[in-house]
């Protein structure tokens, strides 16, 4: 209860200068229907978060919330400073009885693109947007990012985006899709790597990410082998240098995820180093790839 209420007090901290718009509505009327448009309608709302005091031209964080893709609700996950940076708490079509792969994909790239289009409104630097997400959130930050034909359905590249975080998100097709092929098709297999898989578009001129894991004897089975395997396509083998893994030592499929928001808080908000020849400035970002600490692998 104590740790509860502790961390209650600093989500509330770093957001004492925010306002908050509430039930933004991101398709637009013009939208072709994908899926249940009633339920898109319904579910498909995002909360914004604005730094009252900060500078016009300050980043945007998107977040995409974590539960297998068939629970969960957009929220703030208590790490990014919102003094400084604004913050987009995003609700995605759930799958069930009302929605089925790839709704939630397509609710993933629509919200991105109202903030592409909409953030300056509010202050924000429209080159200045990164997205992240825990889980399921960090498989959809992955899929849009990589199949770039989701984000140009709404006329954006991903390229427009500064950076992709996915925090311990799975990178081949997702449990909860081949859930769904298995309720038409038992004999739908336990893995597999087709178009709904991060992997599968792993090409040249990827935009820039980091992939956020736990540990490979904590995280979820496999899951840090296959970010690791995204990882050395994106770089080894289409030389994309602008990608990156970062693992966390000791961290379980939940556990990884404040240390890696923590970090991505330093990418989104880096402190501005002191002027002086004697000391080396402490930065964590530099040409979109990031010194991650020491005690990171």
């Amino acid at each position: 209860m104590k740790k509860i209420f502790v961390a209650a007090i600093f989500a509330a901290a770093v957001g004492l200068c925010a306002a908050e718009y509430n039930d933004i509505s991101y398709y637009e009327k013009s939208a072709p229907a994908q899926g249940n448009v009633e339920y898109r309608n319904e579910r498909c709302k995002l909360r914004l978060s604005v730094p009252d005091n900060a500078p016009k031209g300050f980043p945007t964080v998107i977040y995409f919330h974590g539960g297998g893709l068939s629970r969960g609700k957009g929220g703030y996950c208590g790490y990014i400073n919102r003094d400084k940076a604004a913050y987009v708490a995003v609700d995605y079509r759930l799958s069930g009885p009302k929605a089925k792969c790839p709704d939630y994909i397509y609710d993933a790239a629509a919200a991105t693109a109202w903030v592409v289009k909409n953030i300056e409104k509010y202050g924000g630097d429209p080159k200045k947007i990164y997205i992240t997400g825990h889980s399921a959130g960090g498989y959809l930050t992955a899929m849009i990012a990589l199949d770039k034909k989701y984000l140009n359905s709404f006329g954006v590249d991903p390229h427009q985006i500064a950076g992709f975080f996915p925090v311990s998100g799975q990178m081949t097709t997702h449990f909860r899709v081949l859930g769904e092929r298995r309720a038409v098709d038992p004999k739908t297999p336990d893995f597999l790597i087709d178009e709904y898989a991060p992997i599968f578009h792993a090409g040249k001129n990827a935009p820039n990410m980091i992939l956020f894991v736990g540990d490979s004897d904590f995280d979820w089975p496999a899951r840090v082998e296959e970010n690791a395997l995204l990882a050395a396509r994106l770089k080894r083998i289409y030389k994309n240098d602008n990608i990156k893994i970062i693992r966390i030592p000791y961290g379980t499929h939940g556990s990884c995820a404040p240390p890696s928001y923590a970090m991505i808080d330093k990418i989104v908000n880096p402190k501005k180093s002191a002027k002086k020849k004697s000391a080396t400035p402490q930065k964590v970002v530099k040409d979109n790839k990031v010194n991650s600490p020491k005690a990171v692998k």
